[in-house]
């Protein structure tokens, strides 16, 4: 590997040299390694290598590293480079233009049910253009699916325009909407410490991060705010409905529950307007999402099937679908109608439902349950891993007060303190971080994360901090 990254380097081609440094780059990931032997691989091998050449392609690979690394791959490489400038080494004249082309045009791809999009940018190294692109999923928290570098700029613009599938559509964007719409996806999707996405992908990551940094920061069009209230006033007009009044069947309760549940998901998104939904949202909904939010009754459950499907065809007529597209938005609803009790009562569903029971009415808005769910699984953390104990209902304060004495009591208290009176201040703020109250319980815990303390040691020192108290 480092062979072939030194003969590129000394090519003298910047995107080629780029590529081959974030392929190095990936490595680590592509291979599964543990935090520690990760920055170990960028330091000792890839920066150490680079000092050792004590040439000026060594000092071309750090300039490179410096371009596309992590925050702690940039530092190693910038203060290896210093030593071999002193040294009298420097890096080729071409490395200062690496990382640096002129963003040339962007082109965005999208299903019309909203379940994903496909963003193309080209960019220009003097003559020479090519393109970055990203498929994002937008049935979740939109996150990038799959990512590339294309030499042929012209070659990846004419397959995002291709016209193959009726039901996708294709527009050029300005650059700035296309970084709005890319960093995040590439950032969500860079730091899933699972590889859950393809070799070549994990290794486009660092040039496609790279690139969007390129572009425009400001000037994108504003996406439409929808608020609580528009999310009511769609569902008000299902109820009012023909399809409403088939599903009912005198339980309107039940039906508004998943007309709520339904329109309320789009509050995870901005810009995501309340009756937008894609087939393959939809089962996300169901399948992952209802039975890990809410508590479903058994006459809810019972609704379930000709109230979602009335919503969904409601859905259609809303937005003005023609009957090919209202077809392809309900034929896979079958399906998922007869894996949904698998789903609720898979037991970390279960367990992940609890976290939020007092919380997550059906039109509730997703992004403050979130807000909610980070925090109190940062109080207790889901016990899923091999061998622990799985809890039915962390809900229960006798539950999530003997999960924080079995955590803390093997603790040694600070000085003055019993290590009756340390577990009991441990509870006290799991306690506090579970409820939200006060919030600067949490507010102090995250301070302690940023200093580089994990989780077990901030609530610990946050613990040691109620002496006397």
């Amino acid at each position: 590997m480092l062979t072939k990254l030194f003969t590129v380097i000394a090519a003298g081609d910047p995107l080629r040299a780029e590529v081959e440094t974030a392929i190095s780059l990936s490595l680590p990931r592509i291979v599964k390694m543990e935090p520690g032997q990760s920055e170990a691989f960028v330091s000792k091998v890839l920066v150490g290598e680079a000092v050792n050449e004590r040439s000026p392609e060594g000092a071309a690979l750090l300039r490179l590293l410096m371009t596309l690394g992590s925050a702690a791959a940039k530092k190693a490489a910038s203060q290896a480079l210093a030593q071999l400038t002193t040294a009298g080494i420097y890096p080729p004249e071409w490395v200062t233009e690496a990382g640096k082309p002129v963003p040339v045009q962007a082109w965005r791809r999208y299903d019309i049910f909203g379940d994903n999009e496909a963003i193309a940018v080209t960019f220009r190294y003097g003559e020479a253009e090519h393109g970055i692109f990203a498929e994002v999923d937008l049935t979740g928290t939109p996150i990038a699916i799959a990512v590339g570098v294309a030499l042929d700029a012209a070659a990846l613009i004419e397959a995002v325009c291709r016209e193959d599938d009726p039901f996708d559509r294709v527009e050029q964007i300005g650059l700035a909407e296309a970084r709005v719409r890319l960093e995040s996806p590439l950032a969500l999707s860079a730091g899933k410490p699972e590889p859950d996405l393809s070799v070549d992908s994990i290794a486009a990551l660092p040039i496609a991060r790279s690139r969007v940094r390129r572009l425009a920061a400001e000037g994108a069009p504003r996406a439409q705010v929808f608020t609580a209230a528009d999310r009511s006033a769609a569902v008000d007009d299902f109820m009012e409905s023909p399809l409403a009044a088939e599903a009912v069947a005198g339980d309107e309760e039940s039906t508004r529950f998943w007309a709520e549940v339904l329109t309320g998901y789009s509050s995870r998104t901005p810009g995501e307007p309340p009756a937008q939904v894609g087939p393959r949202q939809l089962a996300y909904i169901l399948l992952q999402h209802v039975p890990s939010t809410f508590v479903v009754s058994p006459a809810q459950r019972q609704h379930l099937e000709s109230a979602v499907t009335a919503w969904a065809r409601w859905s259609a007529e809303h937005r003005g679908l023609d009957e090919t597209a209202a077809a392809r938005l309900t034929e896979g609803l079958p399906e998922v109608f007869g894996r949904f009790d698998a789903a609720y009562e898979d037991q970390i569903a279960a367990l992940s439902r609890a976290y939020l029971s007092d919380l997550a009415r059906s039109d509730a808005d997703l992004t403050l349950l979130r807000r909610h769910l980070g925090r109190r699984m940062f109080a207790l953390p889901r016990p899923i891993k091999p061998g622990a104990r799985i809890l039915c209902d962390v809900s229960d304060p006798g539950e999530r007060r003997e999960l924080a004495q079995a955590e803390f009591e093997v603790c040694t208290p600070p000085s003055g303190m019993t290590g009756e009176q340390f577990v009991a201040a441990a509870e006290r703020v799991v306690r506090e971080l579970w409820d939200g109250d006060p919030p600067e319980t949490f507010e102090e815990a995250e301070r302690l994360i940023g200093t580089g303390a994990d989780r077990h040691d901030a609530i610990h020192a946050l613990a040691e901090a109620r002496v006397g108290r």
